[in-house]
């Protein structure tokens, strides 16, 4: 019964990691769905930043308050934008040089763009808990039945 207990383990663990990749996916899918609507805001709020202008310019009068909160509104976009991106690249593994701005694998200790150090960051793995009870049950089963045969 070893090697079904074997073969049943390996099964446990190749489900958990399809489980995990495809968790994955799915979240990096949600990030790029709201990314794009983000993106799409930004461009509206662009279009009414436009045409506060055109109207302030027009009228030829100054309505400050409302130039900086529309700058505000889109600045405040932006940054909800650049979280996503960190988000999407934390999940892809991708680090982005501080010199240059360049994207790479995490697994490049200098940028391949300017050369810089790239910062360091850590891949959480998961602790492999699972793997040992089923490692400690198979070393008990044939005591167990050594004792049972005697």
């Amino acid at each position: 019964m070893g090697f079904f207990d074997e073969f049943l383990s390996t099964t446990k663990n190749v489900a958990s990691t399809a489980g995990k990749k495809t968790d994955e996916a799915v979240k990096i899918s949600k990030l790029k769905v709201k990314k794009a609507q983000i993106n799409s805001d930004i461009k509206a709020k662009y279009e009414k930043l436009g045409a506060l202008v055109y109207q302030m310019a027009k009228a030829d009068e100054k309505d400050g308050e409302a130039f900086d909160t529309a700058i505000a509104d889109i600045d405040a976009s932006c940054d909800a934008l650049t979280d996503i991106d960190k988000q999407i690249d934390e999940l892809t593994g991708i680090v982005t040089c501080e010199k240059c701005g360049a994207k790479t694998k995490n697994d490049n200790n200098f940028c391949p763009k300017c050369g810089a150090k790239l910062p360091v960051i850590e891949v959480k793995e998961e602790p492999k808990a699972e793997e040992a009870p089923a490692e400690e049950a198979k070393e008990e089963a044939p005591a167990e039945e050594a004792k049972t045969e005697e």
